[in-house]
């Protein structure tokens, strides 16, 4: 079975507000993410915190939309 690769990606995420209040500025949050690639396609990766090999089982998974991605970095783990 082959083991599941590691990513680093930097990306941006979108910021909600439900208060009222004055438009100073638009903000949006930049973010870090490490962890296992469990699933990427055309659109979105997939990255999970804990994986286990013997099932193919993840666990704390986080799916990025692939046009947020501002850079990716990925790491092979023997």
């Amino acid at each position: 079975m082959e083991p599941f690769e590691c990513i680093y990606v930097e990306w941006v995420d979108a910021m909600a507000e439900c208060d009222w209040e004055e438009i100073t500025e638009s903000r949006i949050h930049k973010c870090r993410s490490l962890g296992f690639l469990v699933y990427e396609d055309d659109l979105t990766l997939c990255i999970a915190s804990v994986v286990s090999a013997e099932d193919r089982m993840s666990n704390a998974k986080i799916h990025i939309p692939k046009a947020w991605i501002t850079k990716e970095k990925r790491i092979k783990v023997d």
